[in-house]
């Protein structure tokens, strides 16, 4: 084909108007957990820098959410777009079986370092559902392939969210988001949810008597049913979408560490949440000094630029598949697996990621500090009366409020809507609001979602 301009090639080379985009998008759009029907239109967000989303009507909004969690580095990072557009002029994408690429071999390093080589195989996928899809398929055929058939059961904390594939739905809560799909899923053992007082956080001995049903639960079926188990799964320290960001102990963590070990089976981190630095730390489990057997990272990894992600193993994972014998192959993959601009993306992202923990996390921390001067107002305000709890960790703030754990009532919506009418983008999740900003928010930026939050509480409760 001979080089043409983009404008020739284009067969609709022209702006669009917003009435367009509006009109397309009734026609043609169907978003994820939106009920279309009842959704008002959407904003269209014409370009974003730092913690700002500018829309095509002129408007600013603070991305107080980091878009689903995604961008820890503002958007439109130069680091991370140079990165990109350097990778472009080489080589956008080729298959990753029986070729490979200069990015994707030394993200695998730098990523069995950020474990201190303690989880050296790095396998790629292109999002967290996948990365922990992935890891249960790990767990799975590494006892198949020993020929112990009978170890093919999970057990998963209760309130965990994984995803949105089969397996990953089958190791999660039957919370709204799964319930319409448990014919399709397959048995799993739920533990208790790991509830405790965040004040108890760093109390060990408090902290265990909260975690006592968890601990108790895990530990009595392990006992009747432990050489049938093959993993145990679990969002470390913090449990995301279905729980809204509960935040347990760290000792519950040293306690699944020794009994996993004593039966031989296998922990599955989902830290595709928590992951990268989120939490003051480059991994949660890190807050008990403890290490899983199988790690699944997204979400920042790739600094929100890309669909990229990981699921890291141990040497012994990985020598469950190394064989001479082709039927032990992990049977995974994607057309787009080890894709270079996403290994690009991840690079820089660890890079400036790796800046920061130089420094002891020093700028997620004061993330952490401020969001805790912020939630003490808000209890101390008129609406306090009116919040259960307020947690915070690293950059994640949560702000749990007295009303029902309803994720299909109107509440969250009003609250969106209200809180982009007045300048900040926030997506509540049940009853609970929270901040997951990205590490290089300013601090008046920051200021400005608080106060858009505590005027939307005022308004709305």
């Amino acid at each position: 084909m001979p080089a043409e301009s983009p404008e020739s090639i284009r067969s609709d080379a022209r702006e669009y108007s917003l009435d367009e985009l509006l009109e397309y998008h009734r026609r043609h759009a169907w978003q994820p957990f939106t009920q279309m029907k009842l959704a008002p239109d959407p904003l269209f967000i014409e370009r974003g820098k730092g913690s700002l989303l500018y829309t095509t009507d002129g408007r600013s909004l603070i991305d107080a959410i980091g878009s689903w969690w995604v961008n820890v580095h503002g958007h439109s990072n130069p680091y991370i777009n140079q990165a990109i557009a350097e990778q472009m002029e080489r080589v956008e994408h080729v298959i990753y079986a029986g070729l490979s690429h200069e990015p994707a071999t030394v993200l695998a390093k730098r990523l069995s370092a950020s474990t201190g080589d303690r989880l050296p195989r790095a396998f790629y996928s292109d999002n967290g559902s996948t990365a922990v899809e992935i890891g249960l398929k790990m767990a799975f055929q590494y006892y198949a392939n020993a020929g112990a058939t009978e170890r093919r059961e999970f057990v998963a904390l209760g309130d965990g969210y994984h995803g949105d594939t089969i397996g990953t739905m089958s190791v999660g809560a039957r919370s709204v988001f799964h319930e319409m799909y448990s014919p399709l899923l397959f048995p799993c053992h739920l533990l208790p949810a790991p509830r405790a007082p965040f004040e108890v956080f760093g109390d060990d001995d408090r902290a265990l008597e909260h975690l006592a049903p968890v601990l108790e639960s895990l530990e009595k079926l392990l006992q009747e049913r432990g050489d049938k188990i093959c993993g145990l799964i679990l969002e470390p320290i913090v449990q995301g979408a279905s729980a809204g960001f509960n935040m347990y102990p760290p000792v519950l963590l040293k306690r699944v560490r020794e009994l996993c070990d004593a039966h031989g089976v296998f922990w599955i981190s989902d830290e595709v949440f928590t992951g990268c630095g989120r939490t003051g730390k480059f991994y949660a489990s890190e807050y008990a000094d403890v290490w899983p057997d199988i790690v699944c990272i997204s979400k920042a990894l790739a600094g929100g630029y890309l669909p990229f992600a990981a699921t890291l193993a141990t040497e012994k994972v990985y020598a469950g598949f190394y064989s001479d014998e082709r039927r032990h192959t992990l049977f995974h993959g994607h057309s787009m697996t080890a894709n270079p601009l996403g290994c690009a993306a991840a690079l820089a992202s660890l890079d400036l990621i790796e800046a920061d923990q130089k420094q002891g996390f020093a700028g997620v921390l004061k993330i952490e500090a401020a969001h805790r001067a912020h939630l003490k107002q808000l209890l101390d305000s008129p609406i306090g009366k009116q919040i259960r709890e307020t947690r915070c960790l690293g950059s994640i703030a949560a702000v749990e409020l007295d009303l029902p754990a309803n994720y299909t009532a109107d509440f969250g919506w009003r609250l969106m809507s209200a809180a982009i009418e007045r300048g900040a983008l926030l997506r509540p999740l049940g009853n609970v609001v929270y901040l997951t900003p990205a590490y290089t928010i300013q601090p008046a930026e920051l200021d400005r979602a608080y106060q858009v939050l505590q005027a939307c509480l005022q308004e709305l409760l």
